[in-house]
């Protein structure tokens, strides 16, 4: 966790804006493809303090552009804190992508005193099919400011209220936070020239409200600059039922942690809507890798499952054989966590393998409740993707 950390805590301030000139050689000879190819762009920004936004100065910055095994410096680099344009850095002549999505580089910053930066760039071209000769705009430019945080920093507590209709605080109650996975690309949704930080995942964390309706998730917990989705799981307060106010519309309320203290209230509402949903998944991510095949998923509040009817099946991968029976299926003794675990007597290896798994049963209610749900996979929504919940793990990435 501490390295996830280290490299995640400056998405805070992250971000990134393409830009792309319009020229374009009409007199170019080929008119059956592209008029232009091999084309390069620039990267150019500048690198500053997180906290203070002054530009950072002095011999010791280094900044680096790598692809493979391919390291270079910058173009320019301006570390004279006399100069107004200290801070600035600039790289010239890398290859723009066209039309592949498999151009990127990585970007990385290092200060003494400060945390490193660690972030993803790629220069995409626009081709216009609207002509017999395709064209490629010829000048690419993206700007990239940079924000280091100083040694040290941490995010700060993160307390959240919950309260009832009438605004009595409910103990006892299931906070959730959520990584906000819509796109897994950026961690955190940012917007102007700012360079975003490299992705990654961070666990989901739960706390529990006190009799005042306070739960605190601590700052050792959190990842400084994280985004993330903050959600009450449904309850029973005084006989009436709640849910958080922003599900199913949203899986959550959209936060972002930062370096002060932060405090936030839930009012649960009535709802109509379905007593039960998942709120986590491990497969949730598209395209997140799980070797094991193992699926565990959480519902809201704790359900009655035949463990003996679920199934699974192998597909996209050879030499993988799963034994009688394809799976094992273990339900917490809370009722609310539930483990798929394939039972392989030979594991897949070929790329691409998957592995899904059904239920032939159905999904009852505990509580004395006789609400009966016809199943798992396509019938329940998952609160953090808001999708019908998906039974397939991929085992081996292509």
């Amino acid at each position: 966790m501490k390295k996830v950390l280290f490299v995640l805590s400056l998405v805070l301030v992250g971000g990134m804006l393409w830009g792309c000139g319009s020229t374009s050689n009409t007199n170019n000879p080929n008119t059956n493809g592209l008029q232009y190819y091999n084309i390069t762009g620039s990267i150019q920004g500048k690198i500053m303090d997180a906290i203070t936004g002054d530009p950072i100065s002095g011999s010791n910055l280094k900044v680096y552009l790598i692809q493979g095994t391919s390291v270079r410096g910058p173009n320019m680099l301006i570390t004279d804190p006399k100069n107004p344009l200290c801070g600035d850095y600039a790289f010239n002549n890398i290859p723009v992508d066209i039309n592949t999505g498999e151009i990127r580089y990585r970007i990385d910053v290092a200060e003494p005193g400060y945390q490193p930066f660690e972030g993803d760039v790629e220069l995409q071209a626009t081709v216009n099919n609207t002509t017999n000769a395709p064209i490629v705009d010829n000048q690419y430019n993206m700007i990239g400011d940079i924000y280091l945080y100083p040694e040290g920093s941490a995010p700060a507590d993160l307390n959240v209220y919950v309260y009832d209709p009438t605004g009595l605080p409910i103990p006892n109650a299931t906070v959730n936070l959520k990584q906000n996975v819509t796109n897994n690309f950026t961690t955190v949704p940012v917007s102007g020239d700012r360079l975003a930080p490299s992705s990654g995942l961070y666990p989901s964390l739960q706390a529990t409200t006190n009799a005042q309706g306070l739960a605190t998730f601590t700052s050792g917990t959190l990842v400084l600059g994280g985004s993330y989705y903050l959600q009450a799981a449904s309850l029973t307060f005084n006989g009436e039922i709640l849910n958080d106010p922003t599900f199913p519309v949203l899986p959550g309320m959209p936060i972002q942690v930062g370096l002060f203290p932060s405090t936030f209230a839930i009012h649960m509402v009535p709802t109509a809507m379905p007593l039960l949903y998942v709120v986590t998944a491990t497969n949730s991510v598209q395209s997140a890798i799980t070797p094991s095949g193992v699926l565990t998923i959480t519902f809201n509040q704790p359900v009655m499952i035949d463990t003996t009817l679920f199934t699974a099946a192998l597909s996209g991968g050879s030499g993988g054989v799963l034994g009688a029976p394809a799976v094992n299926a273990t339900l917490s003794a809370n009722g609310m966590t539930l483990t798929l675990t394939p039972n392989f007597t030979t594991n897949p290896t070929a790329k691409g393998a998957t592995i899904t798994y059904g239920y032939t049963g159905v999904v009852r209610l505990q509580n004395n409740q006789t609400v009966t749900f016809p199943g798992i996979f396509g019938t329940l929504q998952n609160a953090q993707t808001m999708a019908t919940v998906n039974g397939t793990v991929l085992m081996i990435g292509y």
